[in-house]
């Protein structure tokens, strides 16, 4: 069994090998095989459109059913969709072709001393496309059949080629605040503010370079003009920075200028391409300067730029020279997820939107055809079986079989320029709008004129077209079925705004975000800061004799493990227990030091004062965290008694001796208790919280009262209503 899955109108890929005859070559051999072996074979036709609306459909086989759309397509009238859709809103539209805007009229003896501002045909038509996105977004014009108000996101233009009008498309839909993702593509070292930031460092890595200076004085950067640079560089003894170092106090922006670069040049060799770039677009007002010229179209590249400084820096030495020249020679080209634009228009080629779909689809780039490869054209070389390239520079050195080539080579473009209008036609699922500008002469085979000839074949409707003279053909479906509940993008507000910190059109001056509050200093109640400063707490034995094994340490660890435990037992069995575990192999102890040890936990347990903080309310080695005068702290209470008139405390002290009384405690526990106690005062304010120390050397309890723990606690006499902490 073969089951193969194909249409050749989908074969638009030519420059990774796609090509259609190869469809029907095979589909011709596998029937024969098949017919000539009796096996059963079915042409399965795939004409059921899940995507687009009647309107849509009909519009494109009506295109394609006469010559010379159908070429490399269909046969002539072979191509029949059905709309599963066909209860959905659906419209087409057909735009009248946009011209030029006429140039302003000039006296002869005028002196050509500004530029007339004719705005041409394809920046015309850009700046009616963002009119007529920015009205159609504004949350009034509903997408009918999913129930809900047409988004950005909606959006998709596809261009033939990625040229001036794609950026003026751009600039035209951000300047009027509507969100769009760019183009799908974009060659970072060809962008205008990319190219200004690069000049700059050009000049601190080559100050007597005197084009790029003037470069960079000239630019948004530099903020100079014409008048100001003839006055500062004709005539100089020197190089183009001497005289403006010489002569920069003359006027403000030349001082302002030189101090910028001086400024940089200081920098240069010690800090990272991306910390330079950040601290030129940052603190330095580039990002402002770039944007209040340049448009925020900008804004893009500059980011990319700074990511591609700092992919440069994890991977390389960090050298401005290494950088700009990397990035020059790479051609670093950033491309865009096409499903990741979000709620935004978005802008791509035909090419790279195979496989996609939107609600409404735009065509304005229609009244041109592909070009051909010029004097170079390709011949199969009937020895050898190769391809060769024949040149022929001129056209009247240029004989018959050249001319086939060329005519061949001619239909195949036409024929991919066919299929690639399909692919376009069909990527719209409600709308489609086709559109252009006019050229000097319209080619028939153009896709306007195919879609035109398509429009002529239908019922359609005829109405004055605003913007310019003309009429829009338009053909619509009405909605008789359900909205669907199809996921779509969350629809932006139009009017959500830049941050201030970002600036805001037109200077774009950011405004300094508030001062952040100081972030809060983690303290470890067992080691604050400052210890030292008071006594320091007294050894065990300050002459003992050394002890290499730690077993002094191995000792406390053994008492604090015990403390923990025995209180959970009946009070009977604690001593055999304590003994067992002891016992245990690889403790490290004696027997002496065993009873000792024994002698000692015991002793603590049956305190009479200590009775409540080892009985049922109490737990062991409780955790404790919260921000007490802007510090974190965070600790380990080696046991706690939650009682209903008090809060009690106690911290083991195991290779120290006690002090004589409570006010020679060492500062360093004393610091410790109070952090405790500020916790839980604001964990528990209803109720008391007593501090103890128990030094297991005896033992001997240490209560320590309040008087001597507040002057001790996280910001001292700043505990007062307190507020409860994390815990």
């Amino acid at each position: 069994t073969i089951f193969a899955v194909g249409d050749r109108k989908q074969s638009i890929f030519s420059f990774q090998g796609a090509n259609p005859a190869s469809f029907e070559q095979w589909r011709t051999r596998l029937r024969h095989q098949a017919q000539g072996a009796d096996a059963d074979w079915r042409d399965g036709q795939l004409n059921v459109s899940f995507r687009s609306t009647a309107p849509v459909l009909a519009l494109v086989d009506q295109v394609f059913a006469t010559l010379p759309a159908a070429a490399g397509v269909t046969d002539p009238g072979a191509l029949r969709h059905v709309a599963d859709r066909a209860d959905h809103a659906g419209k087409v539209e057909l735009w009248p072709l946009t011209p030029a805007t006429p140039p302003a009229a000039a006296e002869p003896w005028d002196i050509p001393e500004r530029n007339l501002r004719q705005i041409s045909a394809p920046r015309r038509l850009a700046e009616a496309l963002a009119d007529w996105i920015k009205a159609q977004t504004d949350g009034t014009t509903q997408l009918e059949s999913r129930g809900r108000p047409l988004a950005a996101g909606d959006i998709l233009v596809l261009v033939r080629r990625r040229n001036a009008f794609a950026d003026a498309l751009v600039r035209a839909l951000k300047s009027r605040g509507v969100p769009v993702a760019g183009l799908d593509r974009m060659v970072l070292t060809t962008q205008p503010a990319v190219a200004d930031l690069l000049v700059l460092c050009d000049v601190l890595l080559l100050p007597d370079d005197d084009l790029a200076l003037a470069s960079v004085l000239t630019s948004p950067l530099g903020g100079l003009d014409d008048d100001d640079l003839i006055a500062l560089a004709p005539g100089r003894a020197g190089s183009l920075w001497a005289e403006l170092r010489a002569r920069g106090d003359e006027r403000p922006a030349w001082r302002d200028i030189r101090d910028l670069i001086a400024g940089l040049l200081a920098r240069v060799d010690f800090v990272s391409p991306y910390a330079l770039l950040a601290e030129i677009l940052g603190p330095r007002g580039g990002r402002h300067r770039l944007l209040a010229r340049l448009g925020p179209e900008a804004a893009e590249p500059i980011d990319e730029l700074l990511n591609a400084a700092l992919a440069f820096t994890q991977t390389h030495p960090p050298s401005l020279q290494g950088f700009v020249h990397w990035l020059r020679q790479s051609g670093a080209e950033v491309k865009r997820e096409a499903e990741g634009a979000g709620d935004a228009v978005r802008i791509m080629t035909v090419h790279s939107a195979k496989g996609l779909q939107a609600p409404v689809v735009i065509l304005p780039d229609t009244t041109s055809l592909p070009p051909d490869d010029g004097p170079l054209v390709w011949g199969r070389d009937t020895a050898t079986g190769l391809d060769v390239p024949l040149w022929t520079p001129r056209k009247e050195l240029r004989c018959a079989a050249i001319d086939d080539l060329r005519a061949t080579a001619r239909a195949q473009r036409l024929e991919e320029h066919n299929r690639l209008l399909y692919v376009a036609l069909t990527r719209a699922e409600d709308r489609l709008i086709i559109c252009g500008w006019a050229p000097r002469t319209l080619p028939p085979d153009c896709w306007y004129e195919l879609v035109r000839t398509g429009f002529t074949g239908l019922p359609h409707e005829a109405a004055a077209f605003e913007p310019w003279e003309g009429e829009i053909l338009s053909i619509t479906s009405p909605q008789r079925a359900d909205p669907a509940q199809a996921r779509h993008a969350s629809h932006l507000p139009t009017d959500t705004k830049l941050p201030d910190w970002a600036g805001h059109a037109p200077t774009w001056h950011p405004t300094p975000p508030a001062s952040e509050p100081d972030l809060p200093s983690p303290l470890a109640p067992s080691r604050p800061e400052n210890a030292l400063l008071g006594p320091v707490p007294q050894a065990a034995s300050p002459l003992a004799t050394r002890d290499a094994s730690g077993q002094r340490f191995r000792r406390g660890v053994l008492v604090h493990s015990l403390l923990q435990h025995l209180p959970d037992l009946p009070p009977a069995s604690r001593a055999d227990a304590a003994r067992t575990w002891l016992d245990r192999p690889g403790q490290g102890i004696g027997q002496a030091d065993r009873d000792d040890i024994v002698a000692n936990v015991l002793a603590v347990l049956d305190h009479p004062d200590l009775a409540a903080l080892f009985g049922p309310a109490s737990r062991a080695e409780t955790p404790l965290a919260g921000v007490i005068a802007n510090q974190i702290i965070g600790g380990l209470v080696d046991r706690i008694a939650i009682l209903p008139s008090e809060i009690l405390i106690a911290d083991y002290k195991t290779n120290r001796d006690p002090p004589t009384n409570p006010a020679a405690t060492p500062i360093l526990y004393l610091r410790q208790m109070a952090a405790y106690r500020a916790l839980l005062a604001r964990i528990y304010p209803d109720r008391p919280v007593r501090c103890v120390l128990i030094w297991t050397a005896g033992p001997t309890v240490t209560t320590l009262p309040d008087s001597l723990l507040a002057p001790h606690a996280p910001g001292a006499g700043l505990i007062a209503n307190p507020t409860p902490p994390i815990v």
